[in-house]
């Protein structure tokens, strides 16, 4: 997996375990095993892609042939596939279900893998850690923890197919320092073309006025903020650019808000400081100033 930003790209390779199924085994029990594991980890269940399942769904009612056929695939893979998510660690752990060998033989040719991959039916288990370098040191400790428990309960039929890849501080840091340049500035031509924007809008309202300054000086930091505050919106399927909060206003009410939460709340706190600061500076009650 490739993440891309304004910043510096960098890989996610993931971590494989495969556990192959005995004929006493439950590919349901096994998967029940190791969400509760996942569970006690602080893992939540993302359940499955409802939006996906939607989209795949409504294309088959306007298409026949191949893509109907494509689409019939990724619906039973969606179904086949578990996603749990720790956002303390950044890490995703999705289980597929490859108890059809069929299916198996089909999906399962990694060319790259450490281990030979049998043709019995299996559960995948996928571990990724999402930052730049690597896995983290908590990254390479949970996937032993992993591997440890599954070997512990099925033995030999438990094996890697792909190492977590080394920790490597200097790519961690660069990168990160790369990003977070990147994203600053990025961060600062939006805000200062939007609030230039919308800011002599609201300040040409405020001018046919006669609110205390106090008013016109809250009335100027709400409306600052609300509008001209740069927000994450996705442009592709892992593209992501940064735009004012306005367009923001028609996702009230969903989930938009809680998944971008790491990023918006930092940026309404610096954004409302600023909108304050410009109100304190242009808002005042001499004739000369700008109200």
């Amino acid at each position: 997996m490739l993440l891309v930003s304004c910043g510096s790209s960098y890989s996610v390779p993931r971590a494989t375990i495969h556990v192959d199924l005995s004929e006493n085994d439950s590919i349901d029990k096994m998967q029940e095993t190791i969400v509760s594991y996942l569970e006690e980890k602080k893992f939540i269940d993302l359940g499955k892609d409802e939006e996906m399942l939607k989209l795949l769904e409504w294309s088959n009612t306007q298409h026949e042939g191949q893509l109907a056929e494509n689409n019939n695939e990724q619906i039973k893979r969606i179904h086949r596939t578990l996603h749990l998510k720790n956002e303390s660690l950044d890490i995703d752990v999705i289980l597929i279900d490859y108890s059809d060998p069929l299916v198996k033989e089909r999906y399962v040719n990694y060319s790259s893998a450490v281990a030979e991959i049998t043709n019995l039916p299996a559960l995948e288990i996928n571990i990724y850690n999402y930052r730049p370098g690597g896995f983290s040191k908590e990254g390479h400790r949970f996937f032993s923890e992993t591997y440890k428990l599954v070997s512990s309960k099925y033995g030999n039929s438990a094996y890697v197919i792909f190492q977590p890849p080394e920790t490597n501080d200097e790519e961690y840091y660069t990168t990160t320092l790369s990003n977070l340049i990147s994203g600053a500035f990025w961060w600062l031509i939006v805000y200062s073309v939007s609030l230039g924007l919308f800011g002599f809008l609201i300040m040409k309202g405020l001018k046919r006025t006669r609110l205390p300054i106090i008013w016109k000086r809250a009335i100027f930091t709400i409306f600052g903020t609300l509008l001209a505050t740069p927000l994450p919106f996705p442009a592709a399927t892992i593209f992501v650019i940064v735009l004012p909060s306005v367009l923001a206003l028609p996702a009230i009410g969903s989930d938009y808000f809680s998944r971008v939460s790491d990023f918006a709340i930092p940026s309404f706190l610096v954004s409302t400081v600023i909108c304050f600061i410009i109100s304190t500076r242009c808002i005042k009650e001499v004739r000369s100033d700008f109200i």
